[in-house]
């Protein structure tokens, strides 16, 4: 992952995201798990770009996230509505 690049942007906004070397972590995996395709308690190692976005207020807001590591990349569109409390 130390060559993971990558890009977030809330409402037009970018955030910048914060790079993770790695760390254990635990994972559950439900029955048809189609990430790992492990079901139940496991352990993993997490890192790569993470992104802690604000609370927001209500509303529409978009979310996009994109990001490569090799030959991994990801894409991502999120149209986000939150609601009043």
């Amino acid at each position: 992952m130390r060559d993971a690049q990558g890009t977030v942007v809330l409402d037009g906004e970018p955030v910048e995201p914060e790079a993770h070397e790695g760390e254990d972590i635990v994972v559950e995996g439900a029955p048809g798990n189609a990430v790992t395709g492990e079901e139940g308690i496991f352990s993993a190692t997490g890192c790569g770009l993470w992104v802690q976005v604000p609370p927001l207020e209500p509303g529409a807001h978009s979310l996009v996230i994109r990001g490569r590591s090799g030959d991994f990349s990801i894409g991502v569109d999120y149209a986000l509505t939150v609601s009043a409390s």
